[in-house]
Order: structure tokens, then sequence, then C-alpha cells
């Protein structure tokens, strides 16, 4: 008799030797050398992928802008996140000149006329030895224009930075270093310490940068985003004001815009 789905035959002997059948040595093995290929293959897989994650990761974090790869020591003279106005920064805006503001976190300068605003640090306090760190970017404006820091400026009666060192980034990558003097007859001009150099550390315009500024004496270094772009050393000016700009530069249209935040100076 044969059952639905089972072919005819002796179906009593068929389940019994079914039953009594074990797996060959030849099939445990192939089964065994199977498993171990599957499950070796799956651990090596596991162990690459997070090997690799890990090392994308940190990757991540060496070559993510706005990071310092040296963290400042010392007491911190100056410090502002721009939360608030309660440093008490000169804000003033004059309609399709020049405008100041502090918003989410920065200060925003904006000039519209061509010409460098600067923005002096609260207080009337001047430094000598310090760190200065701060994270700026060109937010507006195309990329011949300029932003950046004043360091021991001194003023004069027809200006508050007469004689000074000016550390500028420029929207297409580039950096200089310039001295401001007064000559014999009272009149004020800049050279350039350091002539404007492209660097792959420094963001172009849109891009945050954070910027290191050191005055140690007479050696002052510039590092932007943890690389060291230029040490330089001149003893002329030992101490003096601090201050943030954007320059709209002449040859460049109309319109410039910077933005600082998480200001810090530290004491030597």
């Amino acid at each position: 008799m044969s059952l639905p789905g089972i072919p005819a035959g002796p179906v009593g002997l068929d389940f019994k030797e079914a039953s009594s059948r074990g797996p060959k040595p030849w099939l445990i093995a192939m089964v065994a050398v199977l498993l171990f290929v599957i499950i070796g293959g799956s651990l090596a897989g596991y162990l690459y992928l997070h090997r690799n994650k890990g090392t994308q990761a940190t990757q991540h974090v060496q070559t993510q802008p706005g990071a310092s790869a040296v963290q400042p020591k010392g007491p911190v003279l100056f410090a502002d996140t721009f939360t608030d106005n309660r440093s008490g920064w000169s804000l003033q805006s004059y309609p399709g000149k020049l405008s100041a503001a502090i918003a989410a976190g920065s200060l925003m300068l904006e000039s519209d006329n061509n010409e460098l605003l600067w923005e002096m640090v609260p207080g009337n306090k001047t430094f000598s030895d310090f760190t200065l760190t701060c994270d700026t970017l060109l937010s507006k404006g195309d990329q011949n224009n300029g932003y950046g820091i004043y360091i021991r400026g001194s003023s004069m009666q027809n200006t508050d930075l007469a004689t000074y060192y000016r550390f500028e980034l420029y929207g297409d990558g580039s950096y200089a270093i310039f001295k401001g003097t007064v000559s014999a007859n009272g009149t004020t001009s800049s050279t350039k310490l350091v002539d404007y150099t492209l660097h792959p550390a420094i963001q172009k315009q849109g891009g945050l940068n954070h910027m290191m500024i050191t005055a140690k004496g007479s050696a002052l270094s510039l590092t932007v985003n943890g690389q060291l772009l230029k040490t330089v050393t001149d003893n002329n000016y030992s101490s003096g004001s601090i201050a943030l700009f954007v320059s709209n530069l002449r040859n460049a249209k109309p319109g410039a815009q910077a933005k600082f935040s998480n200001l810090r100076i530290y004491g030597a």
C-alpha cells in the first residue's frame, strides 16, 4: 500500500533503515569544515570592520577643523563665549558701511565699504606674554577678504592701533603677518613680516579655523588648526592691546563678514 506523497515499497523496512543509519564519517568531517569556515570568516570580518571603524574615527578627529593639537596652560586672562555682551564689546552699526553684533555664540564683524574694521578687547586691557585661542571664519564675502587678530597694539591721537602686529587669514586659504609702525611725521603704515602664503591647514572662505597666537618675548607664533604656520622674531613691541578684525580689501567686492567664537587669552 502506498501513502500519499510516499513512493510504493516496503515502508516498514525503509523507516527502520532510516532510523538505524548514522551519518558517515566523511559527511561529519565536511560539515565540521564548513562550520569552521563560516564561523572563522564571520569572526575575521567582524574584527576587520571593528578595527577599521576605530581607525576611521581616529582619523576623523585628527583632521577635524577647529581642533587645537596643544591645550594652552596658564591663568586665563580673558575669555568670552559670546552668549551675551557682558564683557562690554562696542557694538555699533552704520548701514552700508560697518556693523558689529553678538549672536549665536559669535562676535560678528562686517565691513561693507572696502575698509578694515577692528574691535578691541574690552576693558582697556594690555597683554605682554600670552597664548590666545579663537575659532574664526570668513562667513561672507569673496576669497580676497581677510580677518584675524591684532596683538601688542598701541594708540596715537587719531587711531587706537598705531603700532601693532597683525595676524591675518584670507578666504583663499593664505595668511600674512604685518607690523604697524609710525613714521617721524606721525603717519601709520604697515610692513609685511611674512608675505602672503598659501597653507593647506587653513580652511577657505566659509570654513572654520582655530587660531592660536603665542607671544613670548620677541617670539611670535601663529598656529592654525593645530599646525604651526610661522614663528617670527621682533622685539620692538613688548605689550599692548588685542583686537579682532575683518578686512574688506579694496580689490574685493564690497562686503566682508567674519565671525569669532570661543576667545580665550592665557597668561604665560
